[in-house]
Parts: structure tokens; sequence; C-alpha cells
């Protein structure tokens, strides 16, 4: 496929559809451009969207979280589950026609134009070598407090180079990984449920029945009013973040539709057993004003059952949490980078794969980032780097903003060509949802600009995310100023060009 005129396009036949007898590119020489491999199954699919909704701001940074809003902490996790539902089922059914490894930042370049595509994709890109950088050095931290001869710096450069070595193997051997690890985070987050369970209905020995005393009995249910609510809201969207990286996965899918669909169908599942139902055993069984919450409310609520060695239990999963996450974000980072490569919005040599269907430049400059963020940050730390580190949290808001705005023009031109959602992933009511969704995330980031705390980070992600937007414009002026809706509608990988 080329690029024609400044627009995606693909071969079409005479009536503007795509050509869905194409067959696939497969992977060319060693370091040539070619497709990525499509390598990864259903059950790969499917603990990689559990991987993403799961990691270590579930077990640690909702502490912080139950802290701005005690126990009404479950209505800000149900509400920001409500919109991670609806981004997903936002994403499947844009993604359903057009499985695409460039994913939400394709989405946005079909309904908007390049600039949108441009600045989408690398505002996505931007934070993961961050975020990979702060993952090592905590998973470091957890092995120095087994280890302690072992510095910080060697451990989180070994575990960069393992995650590395997976992510240049294979598409499947990344897949493999994430799929054991999530299952150490599954199955020890369904026996805290268990046990929380039988504790709350006081059938645990030496635990009474709580009650609801820990609901009302510490300055009511909303002890911070609906403003604690609300800023816990934003916390929790931030740990929300990462479920969009089962659409850039299905982009590699075997069967991509078929991925897709199971995810989408499960993801209800999973934020409310997952985030509501661990969170609901925390701040039944503990005060939320306990320091002890605070710090970590799964340790703290082990402890408070007299089970030895929890903190130890919860490093062991911490640890299984943080390296999935490490896995996941080089992996959604190095596919995006070849995802612009392979739409001219990046250098072309990014955009070459091995002979095993893999981005190895992408990865490489990834990696090569994230060790130099980690060896600034551990021999020179810096708050300005705390700072960026912030700030590139913020961003998870504007992509999902994009993906709200790119799913009413998609969505409405789909529905106008007479293609329907698929069974089970279209979004409900629409274009209704999709303007209450929108509306609900700039109103969210409206509040975050509100508050001084967290006005600076996120007056400067938004300046950030203007900028890289303008550089976009710049490059789609050089040609027509609006790409083709008719592209993208084939379940056929794109080529590079």
């Amino acid at each position: 496929m080329k690029e024609e005129n400044g627009t995606v396009a693909q071969r079409t036949d005479t009536t503007g559809e795509a050509d869905r007898g194409a067959p696939p590119a497969g992977p060319a020489e060693a370091g040539g451009p070619a497709a990525l491999a499509r390598s990864l199954r259903g059950r790969h699919i499917t603990m990689i969207s559990i991987g993403g909704a799961v990691g270590a701001g579930l077990f640690v940074g909702s502490g912080v979280s139950i802290q701005q809003a005690g126990p009404g902490i479950l209505i800000a996790y149900a509400v920001t589950a409500a919109v991670v539902i609806l981004i997903m089922r936002m994403l499947a059914e844009m993604s359903m026609p057009r499985p695409d490894t460039g994913a939400f930042a394709v989405y946005g370049r079909l309904a908007f134009g390049r600039w949108a595509g441009f600045a989408s994709g690398w505002l996505y890109w931007v934070g993961w070598p961050l975020g990979l950088c702060v993952e090592a050095i905590a998973l470091a931290q957890i092995v120095h407090g087994w280890l302690p001869a072992l510095p910080v710096w060697l451990t989180a450069l070994a575990v960069v180079a393992l995650v590395s070595a997976v992510n240049l193997t294979s598409v499947r051997a990344y897949g493999e990984m994430e799929f054991w690890v999530v299952w150490i985070k599954v199955a020890v987050i369904a026996l805290f449920i268990a046990v929380g369970i039988v504790a709350v209905a006081g059938l645990l020995p030496g635990t009474p029945a709580p009650g609801a005393g820990n609901l009302v009995d510490h300055g009511g249910f909303l002890p911070m009013g609906l403003s604690g609510v609300v800023i816990a809201t934003s916390g929790a969207m931030f740990s929300f973040s990462g479920t969009e990286i089962v659409t850039i996965a299905a982009g590699e899918a075997e069967d991509a539709a078929a991925a897709i669909r199971k995810s989408t169908r499960t993801i209800l599942v999973r934020v409310t057993v997952f985030y509501l139902g661990s969170l609901s055993v925390v701040v039944l069984l503990l005060p939320w004003n306990s320091a002890a919450v605070g710090e970590s409310p799964f340790a703290a609520t082990l402890s408070h059952l007299g089970l030895d060695g929890a903190s130890t239990v919860l490093n062991i999963v911490l640890f299984a949490a943080l390296l999935s996450t490490m896995n996941s974000q080089l992996y959604a980072s190095s596919r995006m980078l070849f995802a612009l490569a392979r739409d001219h919005d990046a250098p072309g040599y990014l955009a070459r794969v091995s002979r095993r269907g893999v981005p190895y430049t992408a990865i490489l400059l990834t990696v090569a980032v994230a060790v130099l963020c980690l060896l600034l940050q551990v021999f020179h730390p810096t708050t300005a780097f705390t700072r960026l580190v912030n700030i590139t949290g913020d961003t998870v808001y504007i992509t999902w903003i994009g993906i709200a705005a790119s799913h009413l023009v998609l969505g409405r031109h789909d529905r106008t060509a007479g293609r329907r959602p698929a069974a089970g992933t279209g979004v409900w009511l629409f274009p209704w949802l999709t303007w209450a969704t929108l509306i609900v995330l700039v109103a969210l980031y409206a509040v975050m600009i509100s508050l001084p705390e967290a006005r600076e980070d996120a007056v400067l992600a938004l300046g950030f995310t203007v900028v890289i937007a303008l550089v976009g414009l710049w490059l789609q002026r050089r040609g027509p100023a609006r790409d083709q809706l008719s592209g993208l509608q084939s379940n056929q990988p794109r080529e590079v060009s």
C-alpha cells in the first residue's frame, strides 16, 4: 500500500471498497520493510487485555485514591469502569472492520486527517519509554529488598534487557510471557477476593464480621464529599490505562475479529471483579483513613486478617505485575512507532522488521530512550523527571478523548455506509453514549486543571499535545487536509510503502 496524495489508502476496486481478496503481506528479508507477524492466539489476546487493565496501580496506587475519597472510592471506580467499558466498545467497533497495529492513531487519522493520527501516535509513544523506566526502577527496588547486594540500577538494566529480549524474539514470545505472568496476577486477586468474602461474612477464624461499620463510621460514605470522588476518579482513570493495548495487539492476531470480540465481551466482568471486587473487600474490612491502607491496601488487608508473610506475597505479585506492565509497554510503544513510520509520520527505518516479523528498530529506539531515562534517574535524580512522568500520565485522558472523538466520526460514517457494528462490539445508543463519554472525559480533565496540585502538570501535558498537533498540521498542509474515510475497511494488514 502506498500513501497517495497525503492520504491513507488501500487497494480498492471500482466500488471503492477495500480489496478483501488481497493476501496479507508477510515478513520480508531481515532489515527490510514488511508487515508484522500475525501469530498471537486468542488466549494471548485475552491475557494481554487483562494485563493492561490490572497492574501496579491496583495493588499500590489504589491506596492513594482510597485516602482521597474514602469508601466513595467505589463510586469513583464504578464511574471509571463505565468509561473504560465504553472506550473499549468504541475501539472494538472501529477495529473490527479495520484491525491495525496503529489502532486509535490510525482511526484519528481517518476521522480528522493526518495531524490527528500524528499527534495521537506520538503522544501515546512518548509516555511509554518513561513508564518503562519508572516500572524498571520500582521492580529493581523490590529485588533490592530481597538481595541488598544488588544495586538498583544494575537490576533495572537487567530487567529492561530481559523484556527487550522477549520482545525482540517474536510476538509469540511476548504473548506467551504475558499469558503466564498475568495468570499470577489473576490467581492472586481471585484468592484475595475469596478470602475477603469469607472474612466479611464472619467465617474466618479470629476475624469478626465487620458489617457496614467501616463504610459509615469514619466520616460517612463520602467523608471528602463529591470533590474527593472526582479527584479519586482521576487516579482511577490512570489505573485503567493500558486496556487499549488489546486493539494494538489485534493487528498481529491470527483471528483479529474473534480476539477483539472476546476481549470486548469480557471487559465488564474483568473491571467489575478485579477492581470493584477487590476494593470492596478493602474498604469493608479496614477503616479508609488507616495509614496502612494508604501505603498498600492489599498488604494492610492481609495483615489485618492475620496472614503472615503478606508483604512478601504482595511483593512477589507486584514484581509480576511490574514485569507484565513493562512487557506490554515495550510491545505497545514499538508497534505504535512502527505504525507511525509506516504512515510516513516517523523515520522510515523504524518500520523495518526482522525475519520473525518483529519491528526491531522501533523496539531498540524505545529501549534506548528508556535506558537513557533510567540512567539519568538513577545517577542524577531530579524533580523535573518526576514531573515529566506525571505529565505523561495526564496524556491518558487526552488519548481517550481522541478515541471518543474519532468514534463519533467513524461510527457515523460506517452507519451511513451501511456497515453495522459486529455483534457484541457496538456502542449502545450511538451517538449519545459516545457524546456522554467524551463530555465526562473533558470534564474530568477540566477538574484536574482547576485543582492547584494537578494544574501545572495537566496544563503542560495539554500544551505538549497542542505542539505535536501543530507539527502534524504542518505536515498535513504539505498535502490534502483530510484522509480518506474509505480506507482500511479490510481485515488485511497494510504494507509499508
